[in-house]
């Protein structure tokens, strides 16, 4: 089937499930759009996660654009690592993600993977030992106490980590070790049987081909429209790994207008009914709740002029450099023709927009970039950059909608410039 790449930027932004602003807070619970962080989580399937805090951490960032403007940064984390029950797992796609409890089976093979690949580095003896602290342990436990009764007792600073440490974080990627829970910011370490509920367990030792499909299945609905190479990017597959996915899943292809040939696309069949899919019922546990029907492809809210084209001023939000829409660069260029740049580790004289920049996305459309960063109680706005054939009278009205949105979810006051 051909579509337009029109019709596939619309369905990918659709697929967020950002709330409007107008209306979106009150009634949330039966309008499709999440009502917290663990929601935003379900929905969208990962959060990368990311310490620089230049404005806020990336999970908080990604979180609130899918959240509504009265809710704070703040009440983000305890949403994703709750006190006394278990809502996600930490682990690697190929840079660290939490994930939603309920896919942790989805992941068991690429699980099997990493310890085939791994096992030289992990010396059994060492293994045993770190699970035998973890185990006498009452709840998790942080890595300083493992590293101070195994091995010499060093203690790992910044990225210079003991073998302890590299040890731990391969177990956690093998399964051997699970993180579910956080003491503050610190990740706590702790046995699979003992964290992880026991229908989530179970359902790992689905058949490999269920887990493969269900796997494909939930990427599709997370990104709406995806190639083989969409998929393996999302959860760090194999080529094979995604092709075998996407064969099993049942999905339509698509043949994209204007994408090259070698970019078939996929999706879910409901997509093209114009019935955006419910994230939480592809897996093979179901979420808590499932999503009530969310049209798939807005048509537009019969407005003329500018705020038809590039969408209202007070609906424009703010995406992290981190987050679903822009993690994967390539994808980015191709949905929505956005060149991102991460110049956060680039010399000043050398960058070319800023330390830190976040993307704007107004009217279903990336339409600029900002430099922003958190003073204090300021969120400032250093410098806006429009699009190429986005009018700057047209760009900053929608910095100003979407700053003021993230600056009041931080707690903070806008600044920027006049012009």
């Amino acid at each position: 089937m051909s579509v337009t790449q029109d019709w596939v930027r619309r369905a990918v932004v659709a697929a967020q499930r950002i709330p409007p602003a107008d209306g979106a807070d009150a009634g949330l619970r039966d309008s499709g759009f999440a009502t917290d962080a663990a929601d935003v989580l379900r929905d969208i399937g990962l959060i990368q996660l990311d310490p620089l805090m230049r404005v806020s951490t990336a999970q908080r960032l990604t979180c609130l654009t899918r959240l509504p403007r009265t809710h704070r940064a703040d009440d983000v984390d305890g949403s994703l690592w709750p006190q006394g029950r278990v809502a996600a797992f930490e682990s690697f796609t190929k840079v660290a993600c939490v994930f939603p409890i309920e896919d942790w089976p989805l992941l068991r093979l690429r699980r099997e993977r990493q310890a085939a690949g791994h096992r030289r580095e992990m010396p059994v003896a060492m293994v045993e030992q770190i699970r035998q602290v973890v185990s006498e342990a009452g709840r998790g436990v942080q890595i300083g106490a493992i590293e101070s009764q195994v091995g010499d007792g060093e203690r790992t600073t910044g990225w210079n980590w003991t073998q302890v440490k590299v040890v731990a974080e391969l177990m956690v990627r093998t399964g051997e070790l699970v993180i579910t829970a956080r003491d503050g910011t610190t990740r706590l370490f702790d046995l699979p049987e003992r964290a992880l509920p026991a229908q989530v367990r179970e359902a790992a030792e689905l058949p490999d081909d269920e887990l493969r499909a269900a796997l494909a299945r939930r990427a599709a609905a997370n990104l709406a429209v995806m190639t083989r190479a969409d998929f393996a990017h999302h959860y760090h597959l194999t080529a094979e790994d995604a092709a075998a996915g996407i064969a099993l899943a049942g999905l339509v292809p698509l043949e994209v207008e204007g994408w090259d040939a070698r970019h078939e696309a996929y999706c879910l069949p409901e997509l093209l009914d114009g019935e955006l899919p419910d994230p939480t019922a592809q897996g093979v546990l179901p979420g808590p709740a499932a999503h009530a029907a969310h049209t798939a492809v807005d048509v537009g809210d019969g407005v003329g002029g500018a705020r038809q084209q590039w969408g209202v001023p007070r609906e424009a939000r703010l995406i992290g450099p981190f987050d679903p829409l822009l993690r994967d660069r390539g994808r980015a260029r191709r949905v929505f023709g956005f060149d991102y740049l991460f110049e956060a580790y680039v010399p000043r004289a050398k960058r070319v927009y800023g330390h830190y920049v976040m993307g704007v996305l107004s009217g279903g459309r990336m339409i600029g970039r900002v430099d922003i960063q958190r003073v204090g109680a300021e969120l400032r706005i250093n410098g806006a950059f429009p699009e190429s054939g986005v009018p700057r009278r047209v760009l900053l009205p929608r910095v100003r909608g979407a700053g003021k949105t993230l600056a009041r979810q931080l707690g903070a006051e806008l600044v920027m410039p006049d012009s």
